[in-house]
């Protein structure tokens, strides 16, 4: 689903008028669903419950599982950033950008966006999440160019909503009547660039689970249902066939004895619905898998996970959450770079200038990991690699280059 709108034009009251109507009764709407999908709160498509009769609303947190297994998969081991400026380094390890990229991470998996807001303080420069049910971007042509604006919405006390808009040269309050946008005194964006980020899970800026919710309906529908017609089982209907002289208080005593007399030709047996166990479990199965292949979501409890699967089959296993992977990654780089950037400009304002933006960044793959084989393979490679470059590899080794200062520092020690 298109989620940011486009505005070639100037951002007038007009304009803005249009973007803000788009979002909250088009935009914001589907990402609610989203989240309720996510909270387990998604409606249950059955008719309207009969009295007496069960009525259940099961609902299986397939989405929560999407989410948590696609965002641990990405963002579960924090990515680094290596500076050549120690200072640059020390810098971006103040900041609480770990929990904060995951978090993101989170929203893009749930609403296929989320977005981080920089701002200024006497104490210092300070990010923060922001939820993606109140911001939405602002293009100035088709989806593929690049950002001109971003939005902020939220309510006052008196539950009126305004909001602010986000430039690179200001930034602008307003206020919304329902109807119509009604434009504040902008305001000088003292860094220069967008204070409110945008980052995309993806280039469609959809969901991990959003297009297998039709899916996971029918598997909620599917194991309602199973579980309204094995309550009917226990409740069935008790039929007496050549009994037509029993009366209430035989039917009382039958329930408290639990005994039933029987006329001579007579026979009782239970009304049930005849069920098909073998098709609800096929088809029970085909719903469950199809769901995890269509979200290219791996499934953990598969025994063919077990740990004696080779390295070959274990990547086809992982094939369709790496495609993912490497999807989120090349969008997650281009608001993570925007964030460095604003966070650069906001710490040049404090007379601390630095390019966090300049940074390498390097990814992990959150697997478990065979920390003998890695040393072994590492160490035969060392001929060919440089120390850095192994060190690197090494899960357990934040920072390269303090890595090899440490050890230089030891060696020299010893040396003494």
């Amino acid at each position: 689903m298109k989620q940011d709108y486009i505005c070639a034009g100037a951002l007038t009251e007009d304009a803005l008028t249009g973007a803000v109507s788009d979002f909250l009764y088009r935009v914001r709407p589907h990402r609610e669903r989203l989240w309720d999908y996510y909270e387990g709160q998604q409606p249950v498509p059955k008719g309207e419950a009969v009295r007496g009769r069960p009525n259940n609303l099961l609902r299986v947190p397939f989405p929560r599982y999407i989410t948590e297994v696609q965002t641990g998969y990405f963002l579960g081991v924090p990515p680094t950033l290596s500076y050549e400026r120690p200072e640059e380094g020390r810098i971006y390890a103040d900041l609480p950008m770990d929990y904060l990229l995951f978090d993101i991470g989170r929203d893009m998996s749930i609403c296929g966006e989320g977005f981080a807001l920089v701002w200024l303080e006497q104490s210092g420069v300070r990010v923060c999440r922001c939820d993606p049910l109140t911001c939405f971007g602002i293009r100035g042509g088709e989806a593929g160019e690049p950002l001109r604006a971003a939005v902020r919405l939220f309510k006052r006390l008196d539950n009126s909503v305004c909001g602010m808009l986000y430039e690179e040269e200001r930034v602008t309050p307003f206020t919304w009547d329902g109807q119509r946008v009604a434009l504040g005194a902008p305001e000088e964006n003292l860094p220069g660039h967008l204070a409110l980020v945008p980052f995309n899970n993806n280039c469609q800026t959809c969901g991990d689970f959003e297009m297998v919710t039709g899916l996971l309906d029918a598997y909620n529908l599917l194991l309602s249902g199973a579980m309204d017609d094995m309550q009917s089982v226990a409740n069935a209907f008790l039929a007496l066939y050549g009994m037509q002289g029993t009366t209430q208080g035989d039917i009382d005593e039958a329930n408290r004895t639990r005994i039933l007399s029987l006329a001579e030709g007579g026979r009782a047996e239970f009304v049930v619905k005849n069920l098909n166990h073998e098709a609800l479990a096929q088809l029970e199965s085909n719903l469950r898998r199809s769901i995890l292949e269509l979200s290219m979501t791996p499934d953990l409890s598969d025994e063919h996970f077990a740990g004696n699967a080779s390295g070959v089959a274990m990547q086809y296993k992982l094939w369709g959450i790496e495609q993912v992977r490497l999807a989120k990654e090349r969008s997650f780089l281009d608001g993570l770079h925007r964030l460095l950037t604003a966070l650069s400009g906001s710490f040049a304002l404090l007379g601390t200038p630095v390019a966090l933006e300049q940074g390498q960044v390097t990814f992990y793959k959150n697997l478990p990991q065979d920390h003998t084989a890695l040393a072994g393979t590492l160490l035969s490679l060392s001929p060919l690699l440089s120390k850095r470059t192994i060190l690197e590899q090494l899960p357990w080794v934040k920072d390269a280059e303090e890595e090899l200062r440490r050890k230089a520092e030891e060696t020299m020690e010893t040396e003494e």
